[in-house]
């Protein structure tokens, strides 16, 4: 059996290759939301200068990459968050499942807005689970933002659910 100073060598290998690997996850998501960014200009310059009958798609196209874009900067976010060695707050993820969300609830509304839409996987015709899906995604978004102004008005504690400090 190895003394615990044994463990030194393996664990700080396995330390730097942890950080190393969220190195890489936090470079190749700001990467992403970068090409990302650059090919929506394309959708922007469709929204301002296309024609009228494709503003709507441009538009939305546009408005869902921003908002993918935003968050894979959030994720980004944690991962740096976690390199400096920070304890991970719950806020980020969040942001990101409220993100996720509003863009859904974007691209039914939007449906229903724009006929000439891809349907999202159901028959065209069928309406009957879409306001059910709004109510439960506007539960969600509900929740999701009590949840942010909770962690936002709870004092800042360091302590460890474990009771360590």
């Amino acid at each position: 059996m190895k003394t615990e100073t044994g463990w030194r060598l393996p664990v700080a290998f396995l330390v730097g290759a942890e950080r190393a690997i969220f190195a890489l996850v936090g470079a190749l998501f700001f990467i992403a939301a970068f090409a990302i960014a650059l090919r929506s200009t394309v959708n922007l310059w469709a929204l301002i200068w296309g024609p009228r009958d494709e503003m709507i798609t441009a538009g939305t196209t546009f408005l869902n990459l921003m908002l993918l874009v935003l968050m894979m900067v959030e994720l980004a976010y944690t991962v740096i968050v976690s390199l400096q060695g920070k304890v991970l707050s719950a806020g980020p993820f969040l942001i990101v499942g409220l993100i996720a969300v509003i863009r859904r609830i974007l691209v039914i509304t939007i449906g229903d807005v724009n006929p000439t839409a891809p349907a999202t996987g159901k028959a065209a015709g069928l309406l009957g689970s879409q306001p059910i899906e709004l109510v439960i995604l506007t539960i969600v978004v509900l929740v999701l933002v009590g949840s942010i102004v909770i962690l936002r008005e709870r004092p800042l504690s360091n302590d460890l659910p474990g009771g360590e400090p």
